[in-house]
């Protein structure tokens, strides 16, 4: 403690060193730390607000950037699915973009919930993930509510759920399989148009879906209701590849002429069984007389500004934006409480 005497004549006065008191200092940072965390998610939560990244989506120029390409030899794309993480994806990503992809597909689950918090912060790591090629998203049982993030909101924001294209002789068709309130029977009417098309029309037939149909037992108990009329179609229309996620694995199963895939390890975390999954994006290398099948796998990160951002925009803003007033009182209290830290009190001796 610093001691200064201002007059011999008068009683000595004790002024205090606002660097020498600690607990003063660490309770004006810790206000000063809150009202700056508050002005931070203000300014990050906008992002939020910002539209997908070009290439991102179901819409309709992202198909005919596909369907009006000149013919080639060969192509590739990418197929993931269950990509809610805090770094994790964004590392696949940094792979992809070094692979000469034609198109990516996410095969649902974009999101961490059916909420326009959890939206808005997918939307801000868009721009993160975002891709040289067109990047389609099929909708995911997290990805849409009944009340809080419906379905026709869903496609406002990231296009159609159910559609299809042709590239390179191949044809591509992407299903809506979403568990109850939801019914996929608009799935099947729309898969079921394909059976009167003849199979030497296309080289390969590929299907992409959120849930995966019953294939096996191990599928089965999660299944939608109309798996087993899907899998009697993908038959008679002969699919060679129905890709989806849904379960946090990978998984690979051949049903009479149909490869079945389940790539669910984008990033949330992994099924506990069977053990060995790990996180992963499959490459599809199509060539003119084979397909050649790739994995990509990352370990599991968690990037820190990532998982405040997500913070700041999935709960703190909201919160903000329920309680203005309470937050505007709160800050004029922190102003004060700094300022009553800070200065410096004099305090007179006997």
């Amino acid at each position: 403690m610093g001691i200064e005497v201002m007059n011999k004549h008068l009683k000595p006065t004790v002024r205090i060193s606002f660097s020498r008191h600690p607990i003063r200092i660490i309770v004006a940072i810790a206000v000063a730390a809150a009202m700056v965390f508050q002005a931070y998610v203000w300014v990050i939560q906008r992002e939020g607000n910002l539209p997908v990244p070009k290439g991102f989506g179901n819409f309709p120029e992202n198909r005919s950037v596909l369907e009006s390409a000149p013919a080639k030899e060969g192509f590739s794309f990418a197929v993931m699915g269950d990509i809610s993480s805090v770094g994790t994806f964004e590392r696949i990503c940094d792979h992809l973009r070094k692979m000469p992809l034609d198109f990516a597909v996410l095969v649902g689950d974009g999101s961490y919930g059916p909420a326009e918090p959890e939206h808005r912060y997918l939307r801000a790591e868009l721009h993160e993930y975002a891709l040289s090629c067109p990047f389609f998203y099929v909708v995911g049982n997290r990805d849409v509510s009944a009340d809080r993030f419906p379905l026709d909101r869903f496609e406002r924001d990231y296009g159609p759920s159910i559609f299809s294209f042709e590239y390179q002789q191949c044809l591509f068709i992407v299903l809506r399989t979403l568990e109850e309130p939801f019914t996929n029977e608009e799935s099947l009417a729309y898969l079921r148009q394909f059976r009167d098309i003849p199979r030497d029309r296309y080289r390969y037939r590929f299907v992409f879906m959120h849930i995966p149909p019953p294939m096996t037992p191990l599928f089965r108990q999660r299944a939608v209701p109309e798996g087993d009329e899907l899998i009697r179609t993908f038959e008679e229309i002969g699919v060679d590849y129905v890709f989806s996620g849904h379960y946090h694995r990978y998984a690979r199963v051949r049903r009479g002429s149909t490869n079945y895939i389940v790539s669910g390890g984008g990033g949330s975390n992994l099924a506990p069984s069977p053990p060995g999954q790990f996180h992963h994006a499959l490459i599809l290398q199509v060539r003119p007389d084979c397909i050649e099948e790739q994995i990509i796998s990352v370990s599991k990160c968690i990037n820190m500004e990532d998982l405040l951002e997500r913070t700041a925009i999935t709960q703190t803003w909201p919160f903000m934006e329920r309680h203005p007033v309470g937050l505007i009182l709160l800050d004029v209290v922190g102003l004060v409480l700094i300022i009553l830290l800070v200065r410096r009190r004099p305090i007179h001796s006997r």
